[in-house]
């Protein structure tokens, strides 16, 4: 025999379950409108609510989870989340108070932020933090653009050639045989032609 949770009497047929508890079927309704309850039904203050009731209560609920939320709130991208539920978008890490970067309505952990949407360096591997260099679609650190043949630093304002998606400085460049050099240039020409024929 179980006892109602709601008014205390032995239920003698028939009974619900809820969190452990159990009820007559005509006294498991919402507190605030009298609905008849189902497995959604939320608590507070020990009195049972219908999900509709319990949101206008102003009690928030978890983006993730769909279940209220009763104890600390973390507020982002538009929801409130339990804070063990508010993680990055590609690693399920939850944030804990660190940073996260917003985008696309998601949220992301730095480095996978960065890995995703931001610059990494083509030598080092590593975000590429303060000003990045950008040629042949990729980035390098400013200290790491060098010539890919002598090791020669290069900045901006070194002329620099491609070779094989890499770059090369003007002095490795000019050794190279005058053959490779022509096959070189008519290959680009021919990119640049198909690139201009495309963006027509």
């Amino acid at each position: 025999k179980y006892v109602c949770h709601k008014c205390h009497a032995i239920i003698d047929t028939g009974h619900i379950k809820f969190r452990g508890e159990a009820y007559h079927p005509y006294h498991f309704n919402c507190s605030s409108c009298g609905q008849e309850l189902n497995a959604d039904a939320r608590e507070k203050s020990g009195e049972l609510y219908c999900l509709r009731c319990h949101d206008k209560m102003g009690i928030p609920i978890c983006g993730a989870c769909r279940r209220p939320i009763e104890e600390r709130v973390v507020h982002a991208l538009g929801k409130a989340w339990h804070v063990e539920h508010f993680v990055c978008a590609k690693c399920e890490r939850p944030f804990f108070g660190t940073r996260h970067y917003e985008k696309k309505g998601l949220a992301y952990c730095e480095t996978h932020y960065h890995q995703l949407f931001g610059n990494i360096c083509f030598v080092c591997n590593n975000v590429v933090t303060g000003d990045v260099f950008s040629a042949f679609n990729k980035s390098w650190c400013v200290g790491h653009f060098a010539c890919s043949i002598c090791d020669r630093k290069m900045s901006h304002k070194t002329k620099f050639f491609e070779f094989d998606l890499k770059p090369v400085c003007r002095v490795c460049h000019e050794k190279f045989p005058g053959e490779l050099k022509k096959r070189l240039k008519k290959y680009h020409e021919e990119v640049s032609k198909r690139q201009i024929m495309s963006n027509s």
